[in-house]
């Protein structure tokens, strides 16, 4: 029986919530709800998580403060985390990159782009845990990751466009083809954007 991957939604809006659940569990996954940013914490310190949905603009911790404490506890600090917001601005999109984000949706998204875009980051994840490591990284492969997170973000982004690339092959309506042609332009300009930065 194949194990079904779980995902934490995170907003205060608790209509957005209710959107976001239905729109995941009819997709197969298991899904649990946090109105808030302690409670999103509390959270995946209580359940094994392998995708969280993060909103940025929640009252007393925001998104990316969240976020920060997320990553400074053991349980939860390799969870990849999407944010979701009605920010859409060049400097929030490379702050949420720089801090170690997977990806960054901007509302209003349509299911479709939704379903995508995180289908894309549970593959990824699934392909992480089945995948047998023959070769330990170097000293300084891990060394330049360190010093510069942008480099790890730029590798998956690349292997979320492979991805993307792959979904072409597969029977998708009209729509769904539109979605992934606007998620492959915007995953290169997020490269462009990480470059530019990267030195």
């Amino acid at each position: 029986m194949t194990q079904k991957n779980t995902i934490l939604i995170v907003d205060d809006i608790q209509s957005n919530l209710i959107l976001l659940d239905k729109i995941l569990t009819d997709e197969g996954y298991i899904v649990i709800s946090a109105s808030n940013g302690d409670e999103a914490i509390r959270c995946t310190q209580e359940h094994e998580f392998d995708l969280i949905l993060l909103d940025i603009m929640m009252p007393m911790k925001d998104g990316f403060t969240v976020f920060r404490e997320l990553k400074s506890k053991e349980k939860s600090a390799n969870i990849p985390v999407i944010f979701i917001t009605v920010i859409n601005n060049e400097s929030d999109t490379l702050k949420a990159f720089e801090l170690g984000a997977v990806d960054y949706i901007t509302k209003p998204y349509t299911p479709t782009e939704l379903r995508i875009r995180v289908k894309t980051q549970i593959e990824l994840v699934n392909v992480h845990k089945n995948r047998v490591v023959s070769v330990n990284p170097t000293k300084s492969t891990n060394k330049s990751i360190e010093q510069n997170p942008l480099l790890e973000i730029n590798n998956n982004l690349i292997e979320i466009k492979d991805q993307i690339q792959n979904l072409k092959n597969a029977q998708l309506n009209a729509e769904e083809k539109l979605t992934l042609a606007k998620l492959k332009d915007e995953a290169s300009e997020i490269l462009k954007l990480l470059k530019s930065h990267m030195g």
